[in-house]
């Protein structure tokens, strides 16, 4: 009978993948822990405003913080999305200028 038991986080996980769920789920953990992960003066900056493949993409508010990140700051953001959320399938960001 015990054989027969299988982790809930798993078959959540396979849920989420069928409906199409899983991406969106990501996109609203990375979103949650925006502020947190990168800090709040960037966070007043900037927006994570999807997935797309294995890039994150990313709204900043001026042409000098999309410099600034993605000379600057994109590996660190990179390195603390994969610790702190465990987000590894991301292995980049496109920051573009946009709505914050």
């Amino acid at each position: 009978m015990a054989r027969d038991l299988v982790p809930i986080g798993d078959v959540l996980g396979r849920l989420l993948k069928r409906l199409g769920l899983e991406r969106r789920t990501r996109e609203a953990r990375i979103a949650l822990e925006w502020g947190r992960v990168v800090g709040e003066t960037i966070a007043r900056h900037s927006k994570p405003v999807g997935v797309r493949g294995k890039t994150l993409l990313v709204h900043v508010d001026s042409s000098v913080w999309l410099a600034e990140l993605d000379r600057y700051f994109k590996g660190a953001m990179l390195e603390k999305i994969r610790d702190e959320l465990g987000e590894r399938r991301i292995v980049d960001i496109r920051f573009r200028i946009g709505e914050i």
